[in-house]
């Protein structure tokens, strides 16, 4: 069920995805690396206020809707949706007020487009988070596609108008606005806000709150570097830094929220369903598929980083993004591994405050690192603080995780897909050490990839895959 669920949300959130990474690939050539760098900064700051004010209510939304009635599941959201237009009113007025007194005119305006930004890209979070409980993948394509895709080619035509670093931000905003209106209002018809009373309130709070300081000091150990970068050596190392880091998101870090996108829902399922012995079950499942598409993914982006940096990112900013690339590939492993297996322990426990622990003390290691490395290492002393930093966390997570709540042993899971990573990364590295044409190269690297891959996977039967395709076979037809 988990493989045939991640193939419909591969679907539906590839598409997307590769509209993302086109976006990278046009926005990386027609914006300076100053203009990236700003534009960057930009996003980084609606990230803040997505995690802080608005993720958790998407948190809650799968935490207590999932298994219930419609009647009940319908008061749900009639609540979240109260509490997020308090928020976006309570969000409106101190936006326009941090605006109006900042003493940077420029900055000031950014601002502007980040608070609009923000709250729609919460809508849109806590959107497509209830397609994906209702299991609709469908849907949930339809909206990130058209999403996307409105966003690119409104920001490209602004930028071609002259409009800049704002461009970009416009783009999403409209982009976001028309695909919810479009394919994500239908879900919400008949749905009124209606204020929890206390009771519920509390209740929502107190899962919810140690969340948003979870995902608050997770943007410190996933944004503030390019703050810090952009303090000690300037908007064009920050635009250089994004650019590697987001063309990793928009590959490792996409491919394991399809998976999660897939497997959360599955694990709540079975623990509102069956108990808890069916959870830990289904975290097995969910966990060694984590597991191999993080180490798997990351060991084809080390092994092919000068042929992915040379196809897709601008030439301004290749030379500095190839340097961080690899660091941020096996970053952003981990930090899948940590988030979407460890932390679900603290999820599916009702216990998120030591979520917070765990990413608190790894966020202020990662800022002390950052001010340590970056003025000697420049950007890859930045991706090597994170690196280190997000390992901090993903041990911590495990090692109070298993305190509160039954996830099982991933050891053997570790060890195949260590095994399959390192066979992929060796067919990578040579690919590219005897390619020369960056395309050529990466076109052929990505076959032998996947080639080595599934050789390797079936021979260390990697998510019981030659299990499951002998049963296939074996299976009496009529």
């Amino acid at each position: 069920m988990l493989l045939r669920h991640s193939f419909f949300y591969l679907i539906a959130r590839g598409v997307p995805g590769i509209i993302s990474l086109i976006a990278l690939i046009l926005y990386t050539r027609l914006l300076s690396a100053e203009e990236f760098g700003r534009y960057a900064l930009s996003l980084s700051g609606v990230g803040l206020v997505q995690v802080l004010i608005f993720q958790w209510l998407h948190l809650v939304l799968a935490r207590f809707t999932p298994g219930k009635e419609l009647h009940e599941a319908n008061r749900v959201l009639a609540s979240i949706f109260a509490i997020f237009l308090s928020l976006s009113t309570l969000l409106i007025l101190f936006g326009l007020g941090i605006a109006f007194f900042w003493p940077d005119s420029t900055t000031g305006a950014l601002i502007l487009f980040i608070i609009p930004l923000a709250i729609a890209t919460g809508w849109m979070e806590i959107s497509l988070k209830l397609e994906s409980i209702n299991l609709r993948p469908a849907t949930y394509g339809q909206m990130l596609t058209a999403k996307n895709l409105t966003a690119l080619a409104c920001g490209c035509a602004l930028i071609w108008a002259g409009v800049a670093e704002t461009a970009p931000l416009i783009g999403l905003l409209f982009g976001t606005a028309i695909s919810w209106l479009l394919f994500g209002r239908h879900s919400w018809k008949g749905v009124r806000p209606l204020w929890p009373n206390k009771t519920i309130l509390q209740e929502y709070a107190s899962y919810g709150f140690p969340l948003a300081i979870t995902f608050a000091l997770g943007w410190v150990l996933s944004s503030s570097d390019r703050i810090i970068i952009s303090y000690l050596i300037g908007d064009a190392a920050t635009g250089a830094y994004a650019a590697g880091y987001d063309l990793t998101q928009q590959s490792l870090g996409l491919l394991l929220v399809i998976v999660n996108t897939a497997a959360y829902p599955l694990a709540m399922r079975a623990l509102n369903q069956k108990g808890e012995a069916a959870a830990t079950q289904q975290l097995a499942i969910n966990g060694e598929l984590i597991i191999a598409v993080a180490l798997i993914s990351a060991a084809v982006i080390i092994g092919l980083t000068p042929s992915i940096i040379g196809t897709v990112i601008g030439s301004e900013l290749r030379p500095a993004a190839a340097t961080v690339m690899p660091w941020i590939a096996a970053g952003a492993a981990i930090a899948g591994i940590k988030a979407f297996h460890f932390d679900v322990a603290f999820q599916l426990a009702k216990e998120p405050k030591w979520q917070a622990y765990t990413a608190g003390i790894a966020a202020v290691v990662n800022v002390v690192l950052n001010f340590m490395m970056i003025p000697t290492m420049g950007l890859t002393g930045a991706a090597v603080a994170t690196l280190m930093s997000l390992f901090l966390a993903c041990f911590l997570s495990w090692w109070i995780g298993r305190r509160v709540f039954p996830v099982p042993s991933m050891i053997g899971s570790f060890v195949r897909a260590g095994v399959v990573a390192s066979s992929t990364y060796i067919g990578a590295h040579l690919v590219q050490l005897a390619g020369s044409n960056h395309f050529f190269t990466l076109f052929l690297g990505l076959f032998v990839c996947a080639l080595t891959a599934t050789i390797s996977g079936l021979l260390v039967n990697i998510c019981g895959v030659r299990d499951k395709l002998l049963e296939i076979a074996l299976k009496p037809k009529g």
